[in-house]
Order: structure tokens, then sequence, then C-alpha cells
């Protein structure tokens, strides 16, 4: 069937090219033939225009109109309406000796031409009006004007309108039978090449087609030729040397493949395994900060134990330092409980999610860190929808990643106490109306910022611009892992001194048809 195929477009081909090519040469010919025809004839003209005009200028017979009764008619006579639409022949001092116009060629036209070739001595032509050539437009009429000398001396000058139509009608009745010849030299010549292309190389190609179909994994193939098949016969060798290489690296293939899908199972574990490694030292690093935010409110509940101690304590005081006791040990709950539901290895399978929780989350958490002190962190969640489908727990270790980068990079630029880190999200629109595709979440800051040497190998592992042992280079690298994996975006936009601005896009969260399976392909619109 394929071969079938291959063969139709072949003739389709060879007779498209074949008919192809001899339009184009007919074209060529044509527009040749009918440039010299126009010009011979309007060489014609000038010479027959010249003669007239001459005999008339000869008998010198001053008359505008001529009549049958007068000397220069028979002459002038010559220049027939039929022939020339519009004809003119003047003197050098404007004097007309003879003329004849109609309401589509003006006399001033010709008198204008006229004149010009009287000033200079030298003929003139002019193409006039379109019409439908052969192939193409064409001027439809042409103006020459011819000066008629004696010696040196210009003696007058003749001017007629002379058509093309005529040339374009004939031409065209002479272009019907090289039509047909086109026709038939089509056939004969897209047979004969048909002919010769199908017994040189498709029935070759048709024996190697069918002992390509007969071939069975069990047996080893072999290409046959015969000598006349010329370069298909190498071709036949190469398929040969091709299935013998196939049939011999059988089993290192299986044996590859089995290795890649263990490397690729290790490769899934090693990424876990960093993912949970940078996600503990974020974790560890707030621990640090909570030890020193649980100190507080420990000895605030210490000093109100002390003083309910007291034997003349009142009962409204009593309950009032109870309440206060109480307020406090719920602060260092709530701080254990955020610091717990962060380090606590959790599902990692994908669901829909709120990043608007996730962000509040985070910014609960960073809340009673130290680092975070006379540093302002603004909300703006701006977005309609913020439903994406992701991994909760892997989302806010990339959120707190980037928090925690922040805080640094403005503690780094001595800005505590007018420091501010603000988290924004929108939602991006797409060519689909009235449909958000994305989730743009964006975190600035206003710290030391980054390098434009540093922003290329900022998500590189191992990479950190951090002083030595302040920094593991792994967090934005396990971030964009992340990111890339959930089927988002992370960009960096930083100038020196000026902080920096991270942006995440997520696609949005897009509830499948009842009628159909949900599955990975319904879960997010693509911009």
């Amino acid at each position: 069937m394929a071969i079938r195929g291959f063969r139709t477009k072949i003739a389709l081909h060879v007779f498209l090219l074949v008919l192809v090519s001899a339009i184009i040469t007919d074209v060529l010919v044509i527009l040749v033939v009918q440039g010299l025809l126009v010009r011979n004839h309007l060489n014609n003209q000038r010479s027959i225009l010249q003669t007239i005009g001459r005999a008339v200028l000869d008998r010198n017979v001053p008359t505008e109109f001529p009549t049958p009764g007068n000397a220069p008619a028979a002459e002038a006579d010559l220049l027939e309406p039929a022939l020339w639409p519009a004809a003119l022949i003047i003197q050098p001092d404007s004097r007309r000796l003879h003329s004849h116009s109609g309401a589509e060629y003006p006399l001033s036209q010709l008198q204008a031409a006229a004149e010009v070739v009287l000033r200079t001595g030298h003929g003139h032509t002019e193409p006039i009006g379109s019409a439908w050539a052969v192939y193409w437009w064409q001027p439809k009429a042409f103006l020459i004007a011819q000066p008629i000398m004696h010696g040196d001396r210009v003696r007058g000058c003749a001017a007629a309108i002379v058509p093309a139509v005529s040339l374009y009608t004939r031409l065209r009745q002479y272009n019907k039978p090289v039509f047909i010849y086109i026709a038939l030299n089509t056939l004969i010549l897209g047979m004969v090449g048909l002919y010769r292309i199908f017994r040189i190389y498709l029935r070759p190609i048709d024996r190697i087609v069918r002992q390509a179909d007969d071939y069975s994994q069990d047996e080893d193939l072999f290409f046959t030729f015969r000598q006349e098949d010329n370069e298909l016969n190498r071709l036949s060798s190469a398929l040969n040397r091709m299935f013998k290489r196939i049939s011999e690296d059988k089993s290192k293939l299986r044996e590859t493949v089995a290795s890649l899908e263990k490397a690729n199972e290790e490769l899934r574990r090693a990424q876990g395994e960093i993912i949970r490694a940078e996600k503990m030292a974020s974790v560890g690093r707030l621990a640090a900060g909570i030890a020193h935010e649980i100190g507080n409110p420990i000895g605030i509940v210490l000093g109100y134990l002390d003083l309910l101690r007291q034997p003349d304590l009142g009962r409204e005081e009593h309950d009032d330092f109870a309440r206060r006791v109480e307020q406090e040990i719920q602060r260092i709950n709530t701080v254990i409980r955020q610091l717990l539901d962060l380090a606590r290895p959790k599902d990692s399978a994908a669901q829909v999610t709120s990043a608007h929780e996730v962000i509040a989350d985070i910014a609960g958490v960073m809340g009673h860190q130290p680092m975070m002190a006379g540093i302002q962190l603004q909300i703006d969640c701006n977005a309609a929808d913020d439903r994406i489908w992701a991994n909760a727990d892997q989302l806010r270790q990339v959120f707190l990643n980037i928090l925690l980068n922040a805080a640094d990079a403005i503690r780094a630029a001595r800005r505590d106490a007018d420091g501010f880190i603000r988290i924004a999200t929108a939602c991006v629109q797409t060519q689909v109306p009235d449909r958000p595709a994305w989730l743009s979440i964006d975190f600035t800051d206003n710290g030391e910022g980054i390098r434009e040497d540093q922003i290329e190998n900022i998500f590189d592992p191992f990479y950190t611009t951090k002083e030595p042992g302040k920094g593991t280079g792994l967090g934005l690298a396990v971030s964009y892992m992340i990111i890339e994996k959930m089927g988002g975006a992370i960009s960096v936009q930083s100038r020196p001194g000026q902080g920096a601005a991270f942006t995440i896009r997520l696609p949005l969260y897009f509830q499948a048809p009842a009628a159909e399976p949900a599955g990975a392909d319904h879960r997010s619109l693509n911009a």
C-alpha cells in the first residue's frame, strides 16, 4: 500500500513538473515574441507615418480639415481612423496640415507629443491604457510621434495613436495550438519518465519491501539484489549490514535499557534525598531561631507562675495571671506545631492545593524568627484563583527557602530597620477567554541583590553567594527542580544593591469534564 501511494506521488510530481516546465517555456516564448511583434509593428507604423507626413508636407496645402477636393487629402486619407484612431500632422509653426481624433484619444495629447518632437528633433513613443494580452496586462495602444526631416532641419511632425489590441488577439489565437502541444508533450514525456523511474528504481524498492514484509524476528533478514539495480544494490548491502548489527546488539540494548531504568530509579531516590536534606537544613535554621523565640514566653510563664504562688493573691488577679500563662503556653504550642508541620514527612502525592494557604502558613512560621526582626513581611494575595495541582509540603519548602534567602540578603545589606519582603500573587491570562491559566507568585526584597554574573548560576547545585559555612548551595537548585516537576517555572531579576525579585509561575488547576477521566493532561491549562 505504501509503495502504491509512493508511485502515485511520483506520477503526480513527474506530470506536474513536465507541465510546469512546458508552461513556463511557453510563457517566456510568448512574452519574447509579443515584445518583438509590438516593436516591429511600431517600427512599421513609424515608417508609414513618416512617409505620409512627408508627402503631406511636400504638397504643403494649409488645411486643418482635408476634404476630397483639396491637394493633400489623397495622402492624408491614408491615415484611416480604423487603423489610426487619432492622427496629427503639423509644421514647426504649429500649423496643422491634418488632424482627426475621437473621444477616447483627445487631439491635445497628440499636440503635446508633437511639440516635444518639434523641439527636440527626436521621435517619441508613449504607451496608453491597458488591455489583457496573452498572459498579462499590456498597453492598449501607443502614441508615436516622428519628426519629418529635411537634412538637419525639422520640417514638421506626424503623430498618431497605434492600437495594439489586434496584435494580442492574433497572438492568443496562435497560442491555442501550443496548449494542445503542451498537453500531448506532458502526457508523452510523463509516461516515458514514469516508465523509466518505475523500471530503474521502484521495482527494486518494491522487491526490498516485500522481503522486509516477510521478515520474522526469529530469522535473519537478507536483502537480495541484481547487478542491473545499480546504486540500489548498495542500499541492499547497507540494509543487510544494518540489520545484522541490529540483531547483534539486541541483547546489549536490553541490558542498556535495564541499566537506564535502574539508574533512573536511583536518580529519583537521590532527588528525594536531596529535597529532604535541604528541607531539614532549612528547618534546622528555623529551629535555632524558634528556640530563641520560645525562651521569651517561657520566661514570662515562669514569672506568672511565681506570682501565682503568692498567698495574698486575689481571685481576679489569680485568674488574670492564669489566663496570661495560658496565652504564652498557647503561643509556644503554636510555634512548635508550625515547626513540626514543616519538618514532618508527608505524602508526596500532588493534590489540589491553595497557594494562599501555603503562603499564610510560611508567613506564620517566619513571623517568629529573630532574623525577621525589623523586616516588614507584606502579603498581597490578589489572585482570583489560587488552586494549583502541587505537593503542598514541597511548595512550602520552596517558599521557605526563598524567604530565608531574602532575609539573609536584607541582613547582609544592613537594612534590618527598613527591610521588607513582599509576596504578591496574580493570575496570568491566556488567549482562552475568561480562563486564567497560570498563577504568578512574586517574592520581592530590598536586600543586597545579585550580581549579573551570578544570576546565570544561582540555580546550579552547590553554587552559593553566601560566605563559607552559611549556605549549602542546594536551596535554589532544589526549588528549581520542584517547580519544574510541578510543570511551572522560576526566574529571578536583580540589580546589585537594589534587591531581588523571584517569580514563580505554576499552572492553575483545571477540573476535567465529568465524562473524561481525571488525569495529568486535564489538571492545568498551558499558556
